[in-house]
């Protein structure tokens, strides 16, 4: 087995859909976060043997979009393509087959990626096809669930948006500009607990989930280069952090929508050997707010599987996440892991950990290292 490295990321802004990005399409967005990676790390195209690409909106007659990228892309035409569809943990997904490719020696270097353009998704596209109701929907009746206050929630999102307005300047790392926009159009920095409070919720007139405490409806794409630590040292490239494991986990949509990585997270670092205090930054995919506090409590007390150690706030998110930034579905995955791999290397962070809910009732977890 090989080590895999996460070498490099690259991805558009993330724009609110009907915006900057709504000519696009989801092809022409996935060209630019590829294109821009190899550009950007100077990254040799005869290097790259396949490409996992994942899209949970198709865009009409491009089946198999990963493909499309690289005959459209100019890459070499021998490039093995595939595309992936995981509601989203999509962006892990695809991160998976690659890295389950180098770990196993069939390819030495692959990108993972993905990409969404909500700008034409059809309302349909936005309800749990197994119960009819949406996500926000679904959130409100965890909310009750779980006594979710409305302040806990917006303190939250407000801690989304002010991280990531102080980031700015090093997300710009990662973010390729595309039609002249370079920066990603949810941080607020006017952002407030008394204009967060203002907000009307949005599923539920007696609910406690709004805009402001919810991920935005976002275009964007993403896309990270994987190597076998070999390959990543004979290119003299320096890895940024290496994937130690990942896991899935599923649960029945009745016992909680976004719950999953109630179990996905506890199952990882129980298989990797290591507890939340052994972990230096927590990235938590932030659907809604109150998704984020329900599966933390979950952990912390302990619920399908045996409680963890509390977490440490500080640690969480330190770049803002999908709130703030916004979450194009598939996307969001690979946005996640460019984000933290980067982070781990600016603080010389030892462990990195993902948790992403999914629709479907689904969740992917990924533990990071660097030693």
């Amino acid at each position: 087995m090989h080590r895999v490295a996460i070498v490099a990321g690259a991805r558009t802004p993330f724009v609110r859909a009907g915006k900057a990005f709504a000519s696009l399409g989801p092809l022409a967005l996935a060209k630019h976060a590829v294109g821009g990676l190899l550009e950007r790390h100077r990254v040799d195209a005869t290097e790259i043997e396949a490409i996992a690409f994942g899209v949970v909106v198709p865009e009409p007659g491009k089946p198999n979009l990963a493909r499309e990228i690289v005959l459209e892309t100019g890459l070499p035409a021998g490039i093995e393509a595939q595309t992936v569809s995981s509601y989203c943990i999509t962006g892990l997904r695809s991160a998976t087959i690659i890295a389950d490719a180098i770990a196993r020696g069939r390819i030495r270097c692959g990108i993972a990626g993905g990409v969404e353009w909500l700008s034409g998704a059809d309302p349909s596209t936005f309800r749990e096809p197994s119960t009819g109701l949406t996500m926000g929907e679904h959130m409100e009746i965890t909310c009750k669930e779980w006594r979710i206050p409305r302040e806990r929630q917006d303190e939250v999102a407000l801690a989304s948006h002010r991280n990531a307005v102080a980031a700015r300047d090093l997300l710009a790392r990662e973010i390729v500009p595309v039609e002249g926009i370079e920066h990603d159009s949810g941080p607020r920095p006017d952002t407030s607990m008394e204009k967060l409070a203002a907000l009307k919720p949005s599923f539920d007139p007696a609910g406690t989930i709004t805009a402001g405490n919810a991920s935005p409806v976002t275009d964007g794409a993403s896309a990270v280069l994987l190597m076998s630590e070999e390959r990543a040292r004979e290119a003299g490239r320096e890895p940024l952090a290496f994937i130690e494991t990942i896991g899935y986990a599923a649960i029945h949509p009745r016992e909680g929508l976004l719950m999953a990585p109630a179990i996905a997270v506890p199952r990882l670092l129980k298989r990797a050997e290591v507890t939340l205090a052994d972990v230096d930054l927590l990235e938590i995919h932030e659907a809604f707010a109150a998704q984020v506090i329900a599966n933390v409590t979950a952990w912390e007390q302990g619920w399908k599987e045996p409680a963890i150690r509390p977490v440490d706030w500080k640690r969480v998110n330190v770049n803002g996440s999908s709130v703030a930034v916004g979450h194009p579905w598939a996307a969001t995955g690979g946005r996640i892991l460019t984000t933290l791999a980067y982070e781990m290397e600016r603080r010389r962070a030892r462990r990195g950990l993902i948790s992403i809910c999914a629709a479907g009732a689904m969740a992917g977890a990924t533990l990071l290292t660097r030693d």
